[in-house]
């Protein structure tokens, strides 16, 4: 029976109903033309890689246009940019979608097996160097590609401009097809209050997306956590190279602070700095490290293993991140032997305890915390260049060490260790390192 022979008030109904059909249709069409299913992003956002930028100018120096020539010597970093199709150090290897994608398009295009990083950090009271920072953060996210990368911001507290600049900031992001959240709260540290406790907090909502984004189906290969330092993109790049070429799973720098007259160039996370005698690194930066193999290694400025270290910036194994047991930034467990140390140093002891014990020192790179000291790290590239290097770039890693130098924080308000120092166990069991 056609339409047409139908009772009447059948018809109408059909003809609602084809109406409201044929609405939805178009809507979920037009929805289908502005939004990307598969990249949760709007398709009509303009590409950051079309964005025109150059470095700030301590990053384009004599100095360190030679030092950027080699490090990407050979076109090292070629497999971290977005737009060619190799995905990893050591392997041409393409994916078939890829090779399709690539054909079709006429030109290296979005590939898929590219290693996702979400990059985390927190900021407070940086006005002197946060328009350097966001500069160079934008020239890596230009790099690696929007599409591999989400970023999270956390400040809270400042009494500057840091606040306001993160909102500019965050206003130039939002016409991009950078996923992002950036965070700014006016509350405070507390009066009363435990140094490490709250830091472990402050690193968490930094780290909070990653729930959200495993939600929606992102998962990331690699954190990039970072300080508020000051750094050139090729910092960043060079640890995401060793971490890959290394396969580490805890990369970081050196950071460093000036002292002295004249002024010279010293070591500054030494509360966390652990070699693999687990003793505190500690002192100037000439013959730093005191561990044999690792000084070796150390004075021709390659990467050496350390049982911890965090320098400003670190480039973390994400897997230990996911899961029900998620490993987190914490404080020493009160009521227990544990060492009361950094943040930082007790996310090290985690990684130990949980198997993933490839933790390395860059001391090629160095980053800082103040303008002042970047002349300093220039004049420390001519000696990285003057070197002669004649041991093999890859780690010979090492059991770890059986103890490591413990110094304490345990009561509130303090910023500094309030415990003599003392020799502690950082995990139970074997310190073997696979």
């Amino acid at each position: 029976m056609g339409l047409l022979n139908m009772p009447i008030d059948f018809k109408i109904k059909s003809i609602f109903r084809l109406a409201i059909f044929a609405s939805l249709l178009f809507a979920f069409t037009l929805l289908v033309k502005i939004y990307n299913f598969d990249t949760n992003k709007p398709l009509n956002k303009n590409k950051i890689s079309n964005v025109k930028l150059n470095p700030v100018p301590f990053c384009r120096t004599t100095l360190r246009l030679k030092f950027n020539e080699h490090l990407e010597g050979n076109g090292k970093y070629d497999y971290l940019r977005f737009d060619t199709p190799i995905y990893d150090v050591e392997t041409d290897d393409i994916l078939l979608i890829d090779e399709i994608k690539n054909k079709a398009n006429g030109s290296p295009g979005l590939n898929s097996g590219k290693k996702k990083y979400f990059i985390a950090m927190n900021l407070y009271n940086n006005e002197e160097i946060i328009a350097n920072y966001i500069q160079e953060l934008v020239l890596l996210i230009k790099f690696l590609g929007a599409e591999n990368v989400f970023l999270s911001i956390y400040e809270n507290g400042s009494v500057d401009k840091t606040a306001e600049i993160l909102r500019e900031f965050k206003s130039f992001l939002r016409p991009l097809d950078v996923r992002f959240i950036i965070k700014t709260e006016k509350n405070s540290r507390p009066s009363i209050y435990h140094r490490i406790a709250y830091l472990a907090e402050i690193r968490n909502k930094a780290l909070e997306p990653l729930k959200d984004e495993e939600s929606k189906g992102f998962k990331y290969d690699k954190i990039i956590f970072m300080n508020d330092i000051t750094f050139c993109r090729n910092d960043i790049l060079e640890l995401l190279y060793q971490s890959d070429f290394q396969k580490a799973d805890f990369t970081v720098p050196l950071d460093i602070r000036s002292e002295g007259e004249p002024r010279f160039l010293a070591y500054r996370d030494s509360w966390v700095g652990r070699d693999l005698n687990g003793d505190v690194i500690i002192g100037g930066l000439q013959d730093l490290i005191k561990h044999h193999v690792s000084s070796e290694r150390y004075n021709q400025f390659l990467p050496f293993q350390v049982q911890c270290g965090w320098n400003g910036v670190a480039i973390l194994n994400a897997k230990p991140f996911y899961g029900n047991n998620a490993l987190k930034f914490r404080r020493s467990k009160v009521g227990t032997d544990e060492c009361a140390a950094s943040e930082c140093s007790i996310l090290c002891n985690d990684f130990w305890e949980r198997g993933f014990r490839r933790i390395i020192t860059v001391p090629k790179i160095l980053v800082g915390y103040r303008i002042e000291n970047i002349s300093l790290i220039d004049s420390n590239i001519q000696k990285i260049l003057d070197t002669n290097v004649t041991l093999p770039e890859k780690i010979p890693y090492g059991k770890g060490p059986d103890q490591i130098w413990c110094l304490g924080l345990s009561n509130n308000n303090n910023h500094h260790p309030d415990e003599p120092g003392v020799w502690k166990n950082y995990i139970v069991g074997d310190k073997t390192v696979s």
